[in-house]
This record gives C-alpha cells, structure tokens and sequence, in this order.
C-alpha cells in the first residue's frame, strides 16, 4: 500500500512539469541560444536559395568553367556582405552560449559549423591579405542537418517545458 501511495506522489509530482529553475532555464534556453540560432539557419538557407536563383544556378560555383570577373564579383559580394557576417554571428551565438547547450555537449553539427566556418575565414582571410590561391568555398561543407536538429530540440524542449 505504501509503495503505490509513493508510486502514485512520484508520478503526480513527475507529471505536473518541470520546476520553476527548469522551466526558466528552458526559457533561456529557447529564447537566448535556439531560437536565434535557427532563425540565422534559416536565414542563411533562404539568402543562398535566393542568390542561386538569381545566379541561374544549382550549386554556389560551377563545376563546368570558372566564373567571368563579374560573377567571381558577385559571389565574393555575397560571401562577404551576406554569407560570413552570418556565419561569424552564429559562431559567436554558439560560443558565447555554450552553457545553454542541451545534454552539456556540444552537437557534432554545431562543431561542424564552427570548423566550416573558421576554416573558410582563415582560408578567405589568406587570400585577402597575401595572395593564397584557395578555392572559394569552405574546406568543409555547411552541416545540412543542422536546421532541422535544431527545429527537433526546440520542439523538445517546448513539449519539457508545458510538462508534456
């Protein structure tokens, strides 16, 4: 009798949702760290569907010919006015967040994204300042899954939140 009496407190209590601490730091979890790094994903996809649209083209860089100097002028604009300042504040978001991260670690694709990212920077940076042949494009790719893992945690953390 008593096991059931404490069973049914431990479930009650389990039910009723997450403590007033949790709850807020769900709240800071959502509103400071994942929601704002979904929205810059997001973000980012919709800037380069728009400017593959506009380019007529399926990928960034073609892989038929090289670019003539106005597109190469075109594409460096986007890199640098729209691309990496995007990148760095999601960098940033995530640097400056690390003590929000769902589960303590950081996710394999948030890693990615930094590696992306820094390794971009510095090869771009390179070729600004010295000259260095490089590519145009990252050493790594963008972490494709990481919008939608972010979407899935933000619902799991939603539904923790409401106690469901």
């Amino acid at each position: 009798m008593k096991r059931a009496l404490l069973a049914s407190i431990l479930v009650a209590g389990c039910a009723s949702g997450p403590t007033r601490e949790e709850s807020a730091r769900i709240d800071r979890q959502l509103n400071e760290l994942y929601r704002p790094l979904v929205a810059l994903v997001e973000e980012s996809r919709l800037a380069r569907d728009a400017f593959l649209k506009k380019e007529g083209r399926q990928q960034p860089l073609p892989t038929d010919r090289t670019l003539t100097d106005e597109e190469m002028k075109r594409y460096l604009d986007q890199l640098e006015k729209n691309t990496f300042p995007r990148n760095e504040r999601m960098c940033a978001l995530i640097r400056s967040k690390t003590d929000l991260v769902e589960g303590g670690a950081l996710p394999a694709s948030w890693q990615a994204l930094l590696d992306h990212q820094d390794g971009w920077r510095e090869d771009h940076e390179k070729w600004r300042k010295e000259g260095v042949a490089y590519p145009f494009h990252a050493r790594s790719a963008f972490p494709r899954s990481l919008e939608r893992e972010l979407r899935a945690t933000i619902a799991d953390l939603d539904r923790r939140r409401d106690g469901k």
